[in-house]
Order: C-alpha cells, then structure tokens, then sequence
C-alpha cells in the first residue's frame, strides 16, 4: 500500500504485478526466487531486487529527491524520517501482525489470544507516542512537510480499522489518517487495490 501510494504521488509509472495472497501467491517458487522471505512489497529495479516496504520507500524517495517526501541527506529531520521509517517497521509494524496474525507466532486458542492481548498493548503504546508527536509537531510526522514516513504510517492505521486498538481512536492519528485519505495518490492507491 505504501510504496503503491507513493508511486502515484510522484506521478512516475512503474508495472504493478498484483500477488494474491489469498492463493498465498507469495510463497510459490517463482516469487521466492524474488523474494525469499515470501512476503510483499517487492520492488525490481534497474536488475536490483529490493524488499521490505521501508527500504523500497527510502530508495524510491533518494531517486526522486525533488519531491521532498524525505529530508534532503544531512538534515536533522533525515535522521528523525529513519527512525520513524525504522521504528514502525520494528515496533508497530510487528504489533500488527502479532495481533492480526497471532497463529503465525503460537499455537492454541489460549495462546493466540494472548499474543493478542501482548499484541494490542503494543499497539497501545506505539499510538500513545505517535499520537504525542502528532499532538505537539503535526500534522504530519515531520511536522508540516509530508514525508513517505507518513505514507508508512498510513498503511498500518489503515490496516489498524479491524484492531482492538485502532489509530483512528487516537484524534491526531484520526486526524492524520483522514488527510492521507483525502489524498488523490492515496485515493487511486486504494481504487486500485479495490480498498474503496
């Protein structure tokens, strides 16, 4: 979603090759010579195979430093874009996949459930922190200038609607995810991918 959103918001064309993951597509020879990991976003280009959603957006985002979606190198503000890039894909990122895939991690109903309950006061914790940062520099996560940190952010609030804990229970986090909503890349992101 996030890599997808941000090709649409540098208006560059690139071939989207849809994986569905219902028919667990990622996990077939032919992707996992790709991508050994088995999971999506995978980006190829120019021969380069890149994978993990934050790495794609980070190179995506240094071919296209015009666009401003991330902090000229050098800048204080790069530094906070990493960790903010960094953190939700260690941190928040795992969460939600801990609770919305709890049988990935244990085994047992008992159990699931309580990878869940860990799950969710991770969740917890993450929005509290990204719900003061927004709360006190926002709108955006770098303040007033968008950044692919805040399109990152924007997927995982997005999958976050079927949470115990949702972002959008947080009223800056709302705030955030109804201004990336409004967007037309993430408008035409979301049609594409038939979220609408």
């Amino acid at each position: 979603m996030a890599t997808h959103a941000v090709f649409e918001e540098l208006g560059v064309s690139y071939e989207m090759i849809e994986i569905d993951l219902s028919k667990n597509m990622q996990k077939s020879a032919e992707y996992l010579a790709i991508n050994p990991n088995g999971k999506v976003p995978t980006l190829v280009h120019q021969g380069q195979v890149i994978y993990e959603s934050a790495a794609i957006l980070m190179y995506v985002l240094d071919q296209h430093p015009e666009s401003g979606l991330a902090p000229n190198t050098g800048c204080s503000k790069r530094g906070v874009y990493y960790q903010y890039l960094f953190w939700m894909s260690s941190t928040l990122q795992e969460a939600a996949n801990h609770w919305a895939h709890p049988e990935q991690y244990i085994s047992g109903e008992h159990n699931l459930q309580q990878v869940k309950n860990k799950a969710n006061d991770v969740l917890i914790y993450c929005w509290d922190i990204i719900e003061k940062g927004l709360a006190s520099h926002g709108p955006w996560l770098l303040g007033d200038k968008l950044s692919g940190a805040d399109f990152h952010l924007f997927m995982i609030a997005h999958w976050s609607q079927r949470y115990a804990s949702r972002a959008q229970d947080w009223t800056h986090l709302d705030a955030h995810y109804q201004a990336m909503l409004n967007r037309a890349s993430i408008q035409k992101m979301m049609a594409q991918e038939g979220l609408l």
